[in-house]
Formats: structure tokens, C-alpha cells, sequence
């Protein structure tokens, strides 16, 4: 008997809790998109700055780009060209799908954004 309660009581919450109206959300006004783009600008400008100065970040940049199965063949044909570090980081800037993965890929990872900040003094 007492299963018997509990489930009643269980499924009478689940019930309960899904009639409630949730939330919507609220539209977001132009000027709050228009901030939101310009921030991100700013942040991928400011990783690149980053990428070109130091090597660290952009040894972990390489180690993403060569084990991603998505850029793993496009990294492999500029690095087979036996560029060195400097030249090969503006290779991988200057082609677009490369560099996006690459920004994505510090702009996730706290750590290397807050190394990548603390590079270009913010």
C-alpha cells in the first residue's frame, strides 16, 4: 500500500509540475544583439593578437587543430610545408575554417582564454 501512495504522489508532482506555465523568453532588443556581436568581435580579434604572440597558446592551438578529425587534413597540409611556428600560426589565421576551430576552441577552454586575456593585457 504505502508503494502504491508513493507513486500516487510522485506522478501527481510530475503532474503538477508540468501544468505549470514555464517562462518564455523575453525578446532580445536590438541594441542587447548589437553588444553581444561586437563583444564576440572583440574577443576573436584579441585571440588572435594572443595566437600571434605566443607560442604556448599556439602549441595548444596545434595539438587541437591535429587531433580534431575536422582539421586534422587541412593542419596536416600546412604544417607538411615546414613552416616555422610564426609563419604557420598566420597560415592557420588566414584560412577561415582553421582559424574559427581554433578561436572556438580557446574561446571554450577557460584556461587558455584567461592566458590568451592576460597576453594582450586584459
Amino acid at each position: 500500500m504505502k508503494k502504491y501512495a508513493f507513486l500516487f504522489f510522485v506522478s501527481f508532482f510530475v503532474c503538477s509540475m508540468s501544468a505549470q506555465k514555464l517562462p518564455t523568453s523575453k525578446k532580445l532588443s536590438k541594441e542587447t544583439v548589437e553588444k553581444t556581436i561586437k563583444a564576440t568581435v572583440g574577443v576573436e580579434s584579441q585571440i588572435k593578437t594572443a595566437l600571434l604572440k605566443d607560442e604556448g597558446l599556439q602549441k595548444e592551438a596545434f595539438n587541437f587543430l591535429k587531433s580534431n578529425p575536422e582539421t586534422s587534413s587541412a593542419f596536416a597540409g600546412l604544417a607538411a610545408k615546414k613552416l616555422g611556428s610564426s609563419s604557420l600560426i598566420k597560415s592557420v589565421l588566414g584560412d577561415s575554417d582553421l582559424a574559427n576551430a581554433a578561436i572556438n576552441y580557446i574561446a571554450s577552454n577557460p584556461k587558455l582564454l584567461e592566458k590568451a586575456m592576460k597576453i594582450v593585457g586584459m
